[in-house]
């Protein structure tokens, strides 16, 4: 267990589990990125027009003019499943049967949306590396807990540089009730043998905080780098950042005497 501040707020941790999108990367460059093309792809391989390309907007919550998201958007918590849900409704709205809707989305909508794109818009939210680097030499455990597919989940931690110091990883096609239910929370600290009152979850979202206190952790910790105010975090958390920067491990008397 070692000493970890949140902020202001020091927590004695054995384990911290992060979201990914919003908290460790900056949401929008990305997913406004994603969710152009994933429309546009859509539209074009079902022969679809401007219509059809707005209503995938509205119930995505996405503006394309503006490259920005409503702040409860789907996009911003749903897991992909549901995403891909909406994106068949929109479909069957335009007048395509619920099973080529669900094909077609299969087909060109979905091998965008868990495609990665230019590293330049995976733009970290804090010097990943060094944070991790830092609660590792600590003694802290790590886990992360998405929304997003396992496979382009765990690609972006690899191009983050942090893939390794993540030991447990519940993501949106993993058998896990989706967020906010707290079984994947529970699942992560019975695999790395941590106890929730030693455990700090780290989110963007009200749906983290949510996740989290149904699961019981020590501590609940939001970031204002996602599209959630303070105002709106703060009556769900414990403590509220501006970013995971702000998490800051005292280190152990054993990293104190490493060179």
């Amino acid at each position: 267990m070692a000493l970890v501040h949140f902020g202001a707020r020091p927590f004695a941790a054995d384990l911290v589990i992060f979201d990914k999108d919003g908290t460790l990367v900056d949401f929008e460059p990305l997913w406004a990125a994603k969710t152009d093309a994933a429309v546009a792809a859509l539209v074009q391989a079902v022969g679809g027009d401007a219509t059809l390309a707005a209503e995938l907007h509205r119930l995505l919550g996405y503006d394309p003019a503006a490259r920005r998201f409503d702040t409860h958007s789907p996009m911003l918590t749903a897991p992909m499943p549901t995403l891909r849900t909406l994106a068949a409704a929109a479909l069957y709205r335009q007048g395509w049967g619920w099973l080529e809707a669900e094909l077609h989305v299969a087909a060109h909508f979905t091998p965008t949306m868990d495609g990665i794109f230019d590293l330049a818009l995976l733009r970290p939210t804090a010097d990943l590396p060094a944070l991790c680097g830092g609660l590792r030499r600590a003694g802290v455990r790590m886990a992360l807990i998405t929304s997003d597919d396992r496979a382009p989940t765990a690609t972006t931690l690899d191009w983050l540089g942090v893939g390794h110091y993540i030991e447990f990883l519940a993501a949106a096609d993993d058998p896990y009730p989706h967020k906010p239910a707290p079984e994947a929370v529970w699942a992560a600290c019975a695999a790395l043998g941590v106890d929730l009152a030693a455990t700090a979850f780290v989110g963007d979202s009200t749906t983290d905080m949510l996740m989290a206190q149904r699961a019981g952790v020590g501590l609940r910790v939001a970031v204002r780098t996602g599209l959630m105010d303070e105002a709106t975090l703060a009556p769900h958390a414990d403590v509220v950042l501006a970013s995971v920067g702000e998490i800051q491990p005292l280190p152990s008397r054993r990293s104190e005497g490493e060179p």
